[in-house]
């Protein structure tokens, strides 16, 4: 999907955020995608509804997001507001508007979060590029944007293999790093992001992360890789469910972190492939499983 960085072989959750100019583009392949909503006071999206249906269509986790502008952060909040709605997580661009020269301040930026969440908005993710912060705010301290339990969307667009994106600025440090402006996604040219989340390579469980983070601006606690024997008490299906993962992952990291499935392991599933056992079938005592729980 890209050319600087492939889901297959990095560890993290990527996926584009997108704006008019990419219009109704097909959306499959990817678990999450952020789409443009609104800008200032001034400007909606024309192809945002068109977008979160292709959203929808490829079972991907969606959210919006406000270009912030000099305007009245109280206004720009509202009109945010009135085409989001409560229900849909919103992530601040705060960058230098191209074609009028807008540059939202730090005060714009802190006045716009806590207005558009008093109105009963959803706002934890916060995209502040390093260069803007240097350049343009020169180098504030950012404790009051970080207080306000935002999480911090860099960019650097260097190259991935560089971490560049990770590195700390005004007292925080990135939870999303947006790596790239130009990656190849179904035949479009789109900014791509790198969510780590608490680790998991499951693109499942990383996707339940992100969609906490944006709702709730917090992350889920550390969870640890373990071994968990069987009882007999409990089907495949129902262990990954316990586990947040799928059926799927929890027999990948299995046979990745044994080596290979134990004998009561390895004989229920020839059991349940061949049709002598349902797959709803409790795995018996005596089996080995690796899970991250």
């Amino acid at each position: 999907m890209s050319a600087d960085v492939s889901q297959a072989s990095t560890q993290g959750l990527f996926y584009p955020d997108i704006s008019a100019g990419q219009g109704a583009m097909d959306l499959s392949g990817v678990d999450a995608v952020c789409i443009k909503r609104s800008e200032g006071t001034y400007y909606l999206n024309p192809q945002y509804a068109a977008q979160v249906a292709q959203a929808k269509k490829a079972g991907a986790f969606y959210f919006a997001y406000h270009f912030l502008t000099s305007e009245d952060p109280k206004s720009q909040a509202q009109f945010c507001y009135d085409n989001v709605g409560p229900d849909v997580g919103v992530m601040v661009d705060v960058e230098t508007q191209n074609q009028t020269g807008s540059k939202p301040t730090l005060a714009q930026n802190v006045a716009f979060v806590e207005s558009l969440r008093g109105l009963g908005g959803i706002v934890h993710l916060n995209y502040l590029p390093q260069w803007y912060w240097n350049s343009v705010w020169g180098q504030p301290d950012l404790t009051s944007l970080k207080n306000l339990g935002l999480a911090l969307v860099s960019s650097d667009y260097t190259s991935y293999q560089s971490g560049a994106g990770w590195a700390p600025y005004g007292g925080w440090t990135p939870t999303i790093w947006q790596y790239s402006d130009s990656t190849l996604l179904n035949g479009v040219r789109v900014d791509f992001n790198a969510f780590l989340g608490s680790g998991p390579a499951d693109p499942h469980v990383l996707t339940k992360e992100l969609e906490t983070l944006v709702r709730t601006g917090k992350l889920p606690a550390a969870r640890t890789w373990q071994e968990w024997d069987t009882l007999g008490r409990r089907s495949l299906q129902q262990i990954a469910v316990a586990c947040d993962m799928t059926p799927s992952a929890v027999l990948r990291a299995t046979a990745i972190h044994f080596d290979r499935y134990d004998p009561v392991t390895h004989d229920y599933l020839d059991r349940v492939l061949s049709g002598a056992l349902p797959a709803t079938a409790k795995i018996p005592a005596g089996g080995r499983l690796w899970v991250q729980r």
